[in-house]
């Protein structure tokens, strides 16, 4: 059984610039190419029958893909990769909520302020334990340098569950506020942080 303490792959540091939607959406300034490669075959034989585009049904992921960016109009597909990262981002955030809760699922340094955060987020499933270390650096009004171990993050480059519950623990101690976080939300989300984590003042300790 994998220690709880010790981390499933080498801590990467990379970047990935979030920026807000004047309408408060997530806006991701990712290549299209990779927005499409983090769908599953199923969204993109999905996507090619709404806009009834032919001869997508029998390729592989990879050739789906660039038939995608070859055959749907730009405009449908911007459309079609936002709703789905907009759905990726409130059903993860649901459960965030629930897990920034608990002490034994995030562990944060508590030389975290609100230019740097460093945590810890241990999950126990059925084969031993998944780790991550995870990180917030939020230097600017902009942008925010974030970083997690999980596949979703480093490979798929989302702002992942785990990051999301990081942050949810930031919000309730109150390293910083929804009003000052400028990086990856949707008003949904908002409501919902708010009224599940802000429901009794939780100063930090």
């Amino acid at each position: 059984m994998t220690s709880p303490r010790t981390p499933t792959v080498i801590f990467f540091t990379y970047r990935i610039l979030c920026l807000l939607r004047e309408d408060g959406n997530m806006q991701s300034d990712l290549p299209m190419e990779l927005r499409l490669s983090r769908l599953t075959v199923q969204s993109l034989r999905n996507l090619c029958d709404a806009q009834e585009v032919q001869g997508g049904s029998n390729l592989l992921k990879e050739d789906l893909v660039q038939f995608c960016l070859e055959n749907v109009d730009p405009d449908a597909l911007e459309d079609f990769c936002s709703q789905q990262e907009d759905i990726y981002f409130a059903e993860n955030m649901a459960k965030a909520i629930k897990w920034s809760t608990s002490r034994k699922i995030i562990e944060m340094d508590p030389e975290s302020d609100d230019s740097m955060v460093n945590a810890v987020f241990t999950m126990r499933r059925s084969d031993g334990y998944e780790v991550y270390n995870v990180r917030f650096v939020n230097q600017t009004t902009r942008d925010v340098d974030t970083a997690c171990e999980c596949v979703d993050a480093r490979e798929k480059q989302y702002f992942c569950i785990h990051q999301m519950a990081t942050l949810v623990r930031c919000l309730s101690e109150g390293l910083f506020t929804l009003k000052e976080w400028k990086g990856p939300m949707t008003n949904e989300a908002g409501d919902l942080i708010m009224a599940n984590v802000f429901k009794k003042g939780r100063p930090r300790k």
